[in-house]
């Protein structure tokens, strides 16, 4: 298995939700992390529980629909940390809406942050990876990748173009030494999801993605999950 212990990661998003619960989980390992967000309270406020292990942590506060604030946060990481050894794509929106409904300001914020968001981010990455000949690039997409629906579309697409995106990169980064994978989540209970008639306590946590990607990147390197899905057991109504 792979010792995580530390390595050094970016999180994208990492002020609430998913992106939280992953941070931690990484730090939990003897991860370094480095987080981004829009809101510094929040980033504060991760970066407070990450006291609890004996790692470094930084944030940064940016918008990943930016590329200049991108290019800042992984200057400082590397400034902070001397190297990336993982990055999250995690930051996400989720606009949804009947297609009709859906103005065009909506959509290309959907696509900005969904899609160009993870592109800014590799393409000032990967170039540090591949010249180390390591690291591993995790896309959290969803389920909506897969399977569209009422109120979806332009998610859909976004988690869509972002699956292309990350099987073209995957290929071309093998050879490198270079893991490049997607999560596909079904229904988890954050924020971003809204409201939900399902019962709480049978959806997916976000805890419970940040155990599936700790326990991808432990895999020996010389093999990594390409993608994966993840469904609640037995999801039931309130």
């Amino acid at each position: 298995m792979e010792n995580l212990a530390g390595k050094s990661a970016l999180i994208t998003g990492g002020s609430r939700g998913i992106g939280r619960a992953i941070a931690l989980k990484l730090a939990s390992q003897g991860v370094n992390i480095a987080i981004t967000g829009r809101s510094e309270d929040s980033l504060q406020e991760t970066l407070s529980q990450a006291d609890a292990y004996d790692i470094a942590a930084t944030t940064i506060t940016a918008d990943v629909r930016n590329v200049d604030d991108i290019k800042a946060a992984v200057d400082h990481t590397l400034e902070t940390f001397g190297q990336i050894d993982i990055v999250i794509n995690n930051a996400g929106v989720m606009n949804n809406a009947l297609f009709l409904d859906t103005t065009e300001e909506m959509f290309r914020d959907s696509f900005e942050t969904n899609v160009m968001g993870p592109y800014y981010v590799m393409q000032q990455v990967l170039p540090h990876m591949i010249e180390r000949q390591t690291g591993d690039i995790v896309n959290i997409a969803s389920m909506s990748a897969i399977n569209s629906s009422e109120q979806t579309a332009a998610y859909s697409a976004t988690k869509f173009a972002l699956t292309g995106l990350t099987e073209g990169v995957m290929k071309e980064m093998r050879k490198y030494n270079i893991r490049t994978f997607t999560i596909n989540p079904s229904a988890v209970l954050t924020e971003l999801i809204g409201e939900t008639s399902l019962n709480p306590d049978t959806m997916i946590h976000a805890e419970d993605i940040a155990d599936v990607i700790v326990s991808q990147l432990q895999l020996n390197r010389r093999v990594f999950v390409k993608t994966n899905q993840i469904w609640a057991t037995n999801p039931q109504q309130s």
